[in-house]
């Protein structure tokens, strides 16, 4: 680690612009390809790769994510460290890979999706090229030096959309979306290895070794049921209504994922080595998870609750009338999605404290509740599945909540005042934008959806400025220039 990166001052407010600026970019792109793409391409073949990449994604999170994360959390890892977990995550890549191409007949078999095991082959390098590069994501993470992910992002994402936009164009169908998101893995390998200082050596420990599998394994344990928690609707949508009504349901969530991506997954990336800082300083800790907390609803719950309120317009404009059916699906997802956002920096919480086991019991939960729900209720349509994920995400968040505060020495009274305003301000203002779509000159039409979103950005603020305390007004003025000037 070089000195620059060791003495570098740790800010989550620093960190998140660079992390920010990445998901931003990143996701505006992708967005945008997604929307050429789903043009020229069916909710069925959309279908069949969102089912393909749960395989490559249950890998990465529950091997590579989990290896990463018992890293990041450190307060100080050493080279050898490094070392040690790229070996471990390459090691573990190969065998993982050869699982997936083995199996894939057998996937398509019980879920009785034609070529899906193509798909699933084709899809699977990723594996190993994950497996290559997690490594670096992470040493950069634990740095906070977030220009060179950003670099990684906008590259990759751009050229490997590229190629799948020309190949869907040619005709190639569900193998542009397959060679897109292989080229993408790809470019990003590369321009990690590039960009990041550190380099891996043969120089590893079996201390280390032994020490980062302890860890990972609660983490693992974590991440499997939330991978569950997360990719169980998609699962028993295709199972049940086959891959035209998966393609629907995660056209629905996209939008919303992209949302919370951008607005909430750079700072839950950010937070983790930020909060590290702090696992020592209990009072100091408290104070940086609900300043963090506020930040997030103050901004999440305005931007899900109008995508919420818009989603009509914004689907007919940016993907046609075919894909209509997902705006119910949108709707009711989205009304929730502040909470998963502010959700993220309980995991963090756990993480920073050393309590892995606590994340894996709350995720197992997560992970039960929903297989289940989704198991009964899927069979009755796409709106009941919404219906559930929402209700579940609402029913189970006090629990991750209390975790978190209770590892922190908080009350739910604290956390309560730290949310509440930004709520209430977000429902007053998405009753504004519910009562202007009466006005049918502004439907349907981009001029009409800037006049909704000014007009509803306007009145949450002047809301949040009249209910608020001086104290958080003068709060929200100092983030609002120090974003300014260091932007």
């Amino acid at each position: 680690m070089n000195a620059q990166a060791r003495n570098q001052k740790p800010s989550i407010i620093s960190g998140a612009i660079w992390s920010v600026l990445d998901n931003t970019v990143s996701q505006v792109i992708t967005f945008i390809i997604f929307i050429i793409l789903a043009k020229l391409l069916t909710p069925s073949i959309y279908g069949m790769l969102s089912v393909s990449l749960l395989v490559t994604q249950f890998f990465r999170n529950v091997i590579f994510d989990s290896i990463a994360t018992s890293i990041v959390r450190m307060k100080s890892p050493t080279p050898v460290d490094y070392n040690s977990a790229f070996f471990l995550c390459f090691s573990l890549s190969v065998p993982a890979f050869l699982i997936v191409f083995l199996f894939a007949p057998a996937i398509e078999a019980y879920m009785k999706v034609p070529e899906l095991a193509n798909v699933i082959r084709g899809t699977g390098i990723i594996i190993v090229l994950s497996g290559l590069s997690r490594t670096h994501e992470a040493w950069l993470t634990h740095n906070m030096m977030f220009r060179p992910l950003a670099i990684r992002s906008i590259c990759s994402i751009s050229i490997g959309g590229v190629v799948g936009v020309v190949l869907a164009c040619k005709g190639y169908a569900v193998t542009s979306l397959v060679v897109q998101q292989v080229i993408t893995s790809l470019i990003s390998l590369v321009v990690l290895w590039v960009t990041t200082p550190w380099k891996p050596k043969m120089k590893i420990s079996k201390d280390s070794i032994r020490e980062s599998v302890g860890f990972s394994k609660h983490v693992a344990l974590s991440n499997i049921t939330n991978f569950a928690n997360q990719n169980s609707d998609v699962f028993f949508i295709t199972y049940f209504l086959g891959t035209a009504g998966a393609g629907v349901y995660s056209a629905g969530k996209r939008i919303v994922n992209t949302l919370n991506t951008v607005l909430s997954s750079a700072l839950m990336r950010v937070s983790l080595p930020a909060f590290t800082r702090y696992k020592n300083d209990l009072n100091e800790f408290g104070k940086k998870y609900l300043q963090a907390t506020y930040f997030t609803v103050l901004v999440t719950a305005p931007a899900f609750v109008g995508l919420s309120a818009l989603s009509h317009d914004i689907t007919f404009l940016l993907l046609g009338q075919k894909w209509m059916p997902s705006v119910p699906i949108m709707q009711i997802v989205s009304a929730v999605g502040f909470v998963t956002s502010i959700g993220y920096y309980n995991h963090s919480v756990m993480f920073a404290r050393d309590k892995p086991e606590w994340q894996a019991r709350l995720t197992l939960l997560y992970a039960i509740s929903n297989v289940l729900a989704f198991y009964i209720f899927v069979r009755y349509g796409l709106i009941a599945t919404a219906l559930v994920f929402s209700i579940r995400t609402i029913l189970l968040y006090p629990v991750s909540a209390w975790c978190a505060l209770t590892l922190l020495n908080l009350t739910f009274r604290q956390y309560i005042r730290e949310i509440i305003v930004p709520i209430i301000c977000a429902g007053g203002m998405c009753m504004i934008l519910i009562g202007m779509q009466e006005f049918t000159l502004l439907n349907e039409s981009w001029a009409g959806i800037a006049v909704k979103i000014s007009f509803g950005a306007i009145s949450y603020f002047i809301l949040i400025f009249t209910i608020t305390s001086t104290s958080r007004k003068t709060m929200i003025l100092s983030l609002a220039g120090k974003i300014f000037k260091r932007g």
